[in-house]
């Protein structure tokens, strides 16, 4: 990070940044070009990584690319506020935001308990609960789950 005055140093405030956020962008490449997709989440921490947990429809470009090459990148971020600055100070204009990056590979998950903890995890973030459920064993099979984990998130806050 070029700007270590803006780093997050604290790998628990840097999960507090993840537990903020509500939609994280991943990043992949498709044919030499980048692509890249906005999705809700859910996440758990093991140690130092994050492990996110995502959904979506078992066909689609996304499922395409990573069957091809699962490596990807992320963004989220949260806070989102414009900061004014003055006539005589131009570049005082700014964006406070917080935000978390890293990489990591995809890996689908078949298992159907797996998949009711991902998916569980998804809702848990969403809902900013501890709800459990059971989930209807055809929409299990219906729905592709996976999970990325990071062993390299970065944290930055810009005031």
């Amino acid at each position: 990070m070029r700007r270590k005055d803006r780093e997050i140093k604290s790998l628990e405030s840097v999960f507090a940044v993840v537990d903020h956020c509500e939609i994280c962008r991943l990043a992949m490449v498709d044919e030499g070009k980048p692509y890249m997709v906005a999705l809700n989440f859910g996440y758990e921490r093991q140690g130092d990584d994050l492990v996110l947990y995502f959904h979506s429809a078992m066909e689609g470009r996304k499922m395409d690319i990573w069957r091809k090459s699962p490596q990807v990148w992320f963004e989220m971020d949260t806070v989102n506020e414009y900061v004014e600055g003055t006539a005589e100070n131009p570049c005082s204009y700014c964006w406070r935001f917080d935000s978390v990056m890293g990489s990591g590979k995809v890996e689908f998950i078949t298992d159907p308990a797996e998949k009711k903890y991902a998916l569980d995890k998804l809702i848990q973030h969403l809902d900013r609960s501890d709800k459990t459920f059971d989930y209807p064993e055809q929409m299990l099979s219906m729905t592709c789950v996976y999970k990325v984990v990071s062993h390299d998130i970065t944290g930055k806050h810009h005031e």
